[in-house]
């Protein structure tokens, strides 16, 4: 399984290419951060049947840092984390979730999330990892992101899109 490979392919060769994708193989071609998963516990349910009309590129950036974030942040300590991606459809909305059973984060912590440069940028990171993918979701896929985090028990971040991204059909 190839899913971080295959989602910074569809990145960096469709960054602003709108089309018509099946998620799991868009998507799931944007589909299955693999290499990076592979050295980790993990779950991925991507169905089939989810059709999209939308940018497979910035959705794959978005899938790629939140898996990455978990990576470096969620399971600091830890040797039994868990990564599950999920998606969902219903009527003309997908809701995407990427879950982690790491260490979470503190309700302060998740007020200034995406704000650019404020967060874990000293742990080598540039600080604007959440604030890019906040602006890929809202803006470019036309969606909403939002986080439950609690300390000691984990982080869900919750991706609603539109099945139709704006603009109309590609």
């Amino acid at each position: 399984m190839a899913l971080l490979r295959t989602f910074r392919q569809v990145a960096d060769q469709a960054s602003e290419q709108r089309r018509t994708f099946n998620w799991h193989r868009g998507a799931g071609n944007c589909g299955h951060p693999g290499t990076s998963l592979k050295r980790y516990p993990h779950r991925i349910d991507l169905p089939d049947a989810i059709t999209l009309d939308s940018y497979p590129g910035p959705l794959g950036q978005v899938v790629i840092n939140l898996v990455n974030n978990a990576y470096l942040h969620a399971f600091e300590g830890r040797s039994n984390g868990v990564l599950a991606i999920a998606a969902s459809a219903s009527g003309d909305r997908v809701l995407l979730t990427v879950a982690d059973n790491g260490v979470g984060m503190s309700s302060e912590a998740q007020k200034h999330l995406f704000q650019p440069f404020l967060h874990q940028a000293q742990r080598g990171g540039t600080g604007l990892g959440m604030s890019i993918v906040s602006n890929l979701v809202t803006k470019t896929l036309g969606g909403t992101i939002g986080v439950n985090s609690t300390e000691g028990s984990g982080t869900t971040w919750s991706i609603d899109l539109p099945q139709v991204a704006p603009g109309g059909k590609a």
